[in-house]
């Protein structure tokens, strides 16, 4: 039997608490010193594993963000049409499995770009914004940023839908907007 190092689990369980409290309060109103207390350490430990609120929001975004760069690295092999039709599908099922970090992510957009820590998220959102427009048109660039925002509002309020209907919703939604019939 292994066991997982205290380092480990006390990392991750920062990490954890971290998560519902950006969930439940906002990134803007959690402090260091509200994730110390919620994960059961000192603010002392929490900064001995992040390097600050923007690190440890960094930790809790890296799955979602590692998922959604292997979204935009596997779009990238594919021809335009299949690439958009490939990331309505992958990013619908991206934005239901983390309905709790899109609550997150909401919070940060007027501010993201300004956060190195989270960067290359930044960096896959907006290829995954062209790969979702699949035209280097304006105003289909727009529309493809209008419809990410909107999808990730939703997921954030899905009022009560499941997983299965929110996913549906999300992925009619992109195909009427960019593939219409």
């Amino acid at each position: 039997m292994t066991t997982t190092p205290a380092r480990e689990r006390t990392r991750h369980e920062i990490v954890r608490q971290a998560m519902g409290l950006f969930q439940d309060r906002g990134y803007s109103a959690v402090s260091l010193q509200d994730i110390a207390s919620a994960a059961g350490c000192s603010k002392a430990t929490v900064l001995y594993h992040f390097n600050g609120k923007a690190a440890v929001l960094a930790a809790v975004l890296e799955p979602a963000a590692a998922d959604l760069a292997a979204l935009v690295a596997a779009a990238d092999q594919l021809s335009r049409a299949a690439a958009q039709e490939f990331a309505i599908g992958e990013f619908t099922d991206l934005a239901v499995r983390y309905r709790g970090v899109m609550d997150v992510v909401q919070e940060l957009i007027p501010f993201i770009q300004e956060m190195p820590e989270l960067a290359l998220l930044v960096a896959d959102g907006i290829r995954l914004k062209g790969f979702l427009a699949g035209s280097d048109d304006p105003l289909e660039q727009d529309l493809a940023g209008f419809a990410l925002n909107g999808l990730t509002a939703e997921c954030r309020h899905a009022d009560g839908r499941t997983d299965e209907e929110l996913h549906r919703l999300c992925e009619a939604a992109l195909n009427r907007l960019f593939r219409p019939s």
